[in-house]
C-alpha cells in the first residue's frame, strides 16, 4: 500500500471513526500497531513521517517487564540512567539531549516540572496498555520540553481480569499488580467500557543500610464509544519512597536520607464526528506531582553535618482543542489550540553548622498556542508541513515549525525526511529567585535545530524489515548556573552543544510465534561553547556526560498457546562521567546486561480461566557496572511468580 494512501485513511477514517480508533488503540497486539502520538491523530506506524517506537503493555508484562526504565532500555536512541537500584532517580536521554528534553505524558497529560524533567523511577508497567516514543522534535504539537521527543504512556481502558504475584531471590523484593476491566456492547453500536488497575512494589535494597523502597500504581478509566464519537477518562496514580545511604560521591555513610513523591494525573478526551469530511477532539488534563526529602542528623552528636526537609508542589493544567479536516486533492488539515497552566510550590528548611535557614517558592504562568499541520499526499509522495506559535510568560512568544516528507519509491520501502525546531521554556527556579539562587526573568527559552534522513524496507515475504535513522541536532541557548557575587542573577543563556547520530534497527518474524529485535545506535555529541563549564562537568571539544557513543540491543521471543521465552541483551558503550569529589572527568566502562523470562501454564486453557509460573532473570551474566560514577548498582536477580488471567 502506497504511504500516501495509508496517511490519507488514517488521517480522515480513524480521525473521524472513533469506534474503530478506539478499538485499535486498545489491541495493537492484534492489529497493526496504530499511532496517535506523531500526528495526534490516529495513523498506522508505518504512515508516521517520524521516527516512532511503539511497546505493548501485555508484551511487556508477558517478559516479565516491570518498570518502565527497562522497557526503554531497548529502545533505540534512548540512554538511561539509574543512579543505584531500584528506586532510585532514573533519567532519560533522548538522541543526546538533556534529560529535560523529553516531554513526558500519560494518556496525553505532561508531567514535567515545568521546564524541567521527570524521575522515571516511579514509572511501572501495571497499568500500561502501551507507549508511543517518538524520537525527533515535537514542539510543533506538544509545545515546551518536547526538544528531542515525547515519550507517551496510555493506560489500560479495559482487558481481561488479572492478578499476579512474584518475590525476587534477594533484597527482599516482591511485586503485586492486579487488573479488573469490562466493555460492554449496550446497543448495536455503542460500547461501554471500564477497569482498575493496580500494583504495589517493594524490598530493602543492595545497599548495605538505608536503602528501602516502596512504590504503590494504580489507575482507573471509564469511556463510551459509537457511531458518532468517543467520550474517555482517565485517571492514574503513583506514591513512592525511597531511603538512599549514599553521599555525592556514592559511598554509604547516611542513616536516615530519604525522597519521596506522589504524582496525580487526570485526563477526560472527547472525539465527535461532524461529517464524513470533519472531525473534532477537545481534552483538559490536571497532573499534580508533591516532593519531599528528609536529610536530618543521624544521631544527637551529629552537629557538623548539613540537614534538610523539603517539601514542594507543581501543578499543571492542559486543556487542547483540535479540529481535523479532509481537504480536496487528498489533503488532511490538523488546527488546534492549546492552553496550559503552571504551578509550582515549593519550601524547605535547613541548617549547616547550627545555622538555619528556609526559603519557599511560589510561581504560576499560563501559556497559549495555536498550532496547524497539513498532510498532503499524492502517491508516491506525501509532504507535512505545520507550525506553532506559542506566547510565554508576560507577553513573549516562540515559534516552531516541522516538515517532512515520505516517499515510497519501491513497494515496501519507504524514504523519510524532516527539518523541525523545537524549545524548552526554562524552569520556574531559573527565571525567579527561589530563595537559594537568584533567577533571571529574562532568560530566553532553549532551542534545538534538527535534520533527519531514514528509510525503512519490508523484504520479500514481509518477514524481515529493516530500517535506518540518521539525524543531525543542534542546541543552544541552554541555560547555565554560575556564581558571581550576591545579588547577581545566578542563570544565563550560553551553552551550545550539537548531537549527531545513526539509528539501526531490525525486525524478524520467520513463523508464527518466533520473533526477534535489534537495533544499534551510533551517537556522537559535542560541546561548542561550555560557559564557565558548570564546575569543570563542560569542557569544549568535549562530548556531553552520560551520553555513550555506541549502544545496541536484541530481544528474541518465542510464544506458543500459553507458554512464552524471551531473552534480551543490551549493551551501553563507553562514556564520560564527572567526579564531583576530584573534580575531573571521569570514563565510565561499557557493560552488556542479559536477561531472560518465562511464562509456562499450570492451569486452565485459553478460553477459561488461566494459571501460570512466571520467571525472569536480571542481569544474568553478573555484570559490574556503573550508570552514574561512583554509585554501585545491583547484580544478578532471580524472580519467581504466579499470573491468573480470567
Amino acid at each position: 500500500m502506497r504511504i500516501s494512501a495509508l496517511l490519507l485513511a488514517a488521517a480522515l477514517p480513524l480521525a473521524s471513526s472513533p469506534v474503530l480508533a478506539q478499538r485499535q488503540s486498545t489491541d495493537t497486539a492484534a492489529l497493526s500497531p496504530v499511532v496517535v502520538t506523531a500526528t495526534k491523530v490516529p495513523v498506522p506506524l508505518g504512515a508516521s513521517t517520524a521516527a516512532t517506537t511503539v511497546l505493548d503493555g501485555a508484551e511487556l508484562r508477558a517478559r516479565g517487564v516491570s518498570t518502565l526504565m527497562d522497557a526503554l532500555r531497548v529502545v533505540p536512541g534512548i540512554t538511561l540512567g539509574r543512579t543505584s537500584g531500584p528506586g532510585s532517580q532514573t533519567s532519560v536521554f533522548l538522541r543526546g539531549g538533556n534529560s529535560n528534553f523529553t516531554k513526558i505524558l500519560v494518556d496525553g497529560v505532561p508531567l514535567n516540572a515545568p521546564g524541567g524533567a521527570v524521575d522515571l523511577s516511579t514509572f511501572t508497567t501495571d497499568d500500561v496498555d502501551r507507549i508511543e516514543i517518538v524520537r525527533g522534535p515535537a514542539s510543533v504539537l506538544y509545545g515546551s520540553d518536547a526538544m528531542t521527543g515525547v515519550i507517551q504512556i496510555f493506560t489500560k481502558h479495559g482487558g481481561p481480569r488479572a492478578l499476579s504475584l512474584r518475590a525476587a531471590n534477594r533484597d527482599a523484593q516482591y511485586d503485586a499488580g492486579a487488573t479488573i476491566g469490562r466493555e460492554v456492547l449496550v446497543a448495536p453500536t455503542t460500547r461501554v467500557h471500564g477497569s482498575l488497575n493496580g500494583g504495589y512494589h517493594r524490598g530493602n535494597g543492595f545497599l548495605p543500610f538505608n536503602n528501602q523502597f516502596r512504590n504503590a500504581v494504580g489507575s482507573a478509566a471509564a469511556g463510551i464509544a459509537g457511531i458518532r464519537g468517543t467520550a474517555d477518562l482517565a485517571v492514574s496514580y503513583a506514591d513512592a519512597r525511597y531511603h538512599y545511604p549514599t553521599d555525592g560521591s556514592g559511598q554509604p555513610v547516611d542513616s536516615n536520607a530519604w525522597t519521596g513523591s506522589t504524582r496525580l494525573s487526570v485526563s477526560a478526551s472527547a472525539l465527535g464526528r461532524i461529517s464524513d469530511r470533519l472531525s473534532t477532539r477537545v481534552q483538559v488534563g490536571r497532573a499534580t506531582r508533591l516532593r519531599s526529602a528528609s536529610d536530618l542528623a543521624d544521631s544527637p552528636g551529629d552537629s557538623g553535618g548539613y540537614y534538610s526537609r523539603s517539601h514542594g508542589r507543581t501543578v499543571r493544567q492542559l486543556a487542547d482543542a483540535q479540529l481535523v479536516a479532509a481537504l480536496p486533492w487528498m489533503t488532511s488539515a490538523t488546527l488546534g489550540g492549546t492552553i496550559e497552566a503552571q504551578w509550582a510550590r515549593m519550601r524547605n528548611w535547613s541548617e549547616f553548622g547550627g545555622f538555619p535557614g528556609t526559603s519557599s517558592f511560589d510561581r504560576s504562568r499560563t501559556n497559549r498556542a495555536l498550532y496547524a499541520q497539513l498532510s498532503s499526499g499524492g502517491a508516491p509522495l506525501t509532504v507535512e508541513v505545520g507550525g506553532r506559535r506559542e506566547r510565554l510568560r508576560e507577553g513573549s512568544a516562540v515559534n516552531t515549525g516541522r516538515v517532512a516528507i515520505a516517499s515510497e519509491p519501491l513497494p515496501g520501502t519507504v524514504l523519510r525526511a524532516s527539518l523541525a525546531t523545537a524549545f524548552k521554556e526554562p524552569a520556574f527556579e531559573e527565571l525567579f529567585d527561589a530563595g537559594y539562587s537568584i533567577g533571571e526573568p529574562s532568560l530566553r527559552p532553549e532551542r534545538n535545530r534538527s535534520r533527519e534522513l531514514g528509510v525503512e524496507t519490508r523484504l520479500p515475504g514481509g518477514f524481515v524489515t529493516l530500517g535506518a535513522t540518521a539525524f543531525d541536532q543542534r542546541f543552544r541557548d541552554l541555560v547555565q548556573y554560575r556564581y558571581i557575587a550576591p545579588g547577581i542573577s545566578n542563570y544565563y543563556n550560553v551553552v551550545a552543544a550539537w548531537s549527531r547520530g545513526l539509528e539501526l534497527e531490525g525486525r524478524l518474524a520467520p513463523v508464527h510465534g518466533l520473533s526477534a529485535r535489534g537495533s544499534v545506535t551510533l551517537q556522537r555529541t559535542k560541546v561548542t561553547n561550555p560557559g564557565n563549564g558548570s564546575f569543570g562537568a563542560l569542557e569544549e571539544g568535549k562530548a556531553l556526560l552520560r551520553r555513550p557513543r555506541r549502544q545496541g540491543s536484541l530481544e528474541v521471543a518465542w510464544s506458543v498457546r500459553r507458554t512464552s521465552l524471551s531473552l534480551t541483551a543490551t549493551r551501553t558503550g563507553a562514556r564520560d562521567d564527572y567526579d564531583y569529589t576530584a573534580g575531573t572527568r571521569r570514563r565510565l566502562a561499557p557493560f552488556t546486561l542479559l536477561d531472560a523470562a518465562a511464562e509456562l501454564p499450570l492451569l486452565g486453557d485459553a478460553t477459561r480461566r488461566s494459571l501460570a509460573l512466571t520467571i525472569r532473570g536480571e542481569n544474568l551474566g553478573g555484570a559490574r557496572y556503573q550508570n552514574v560514577y561512583g554509585y554501585a548498582t545491583p547484580g544478578r536477580v532471580l524472580w519467581l511468580g504466579l499470573r491468573a488471567r480470567d
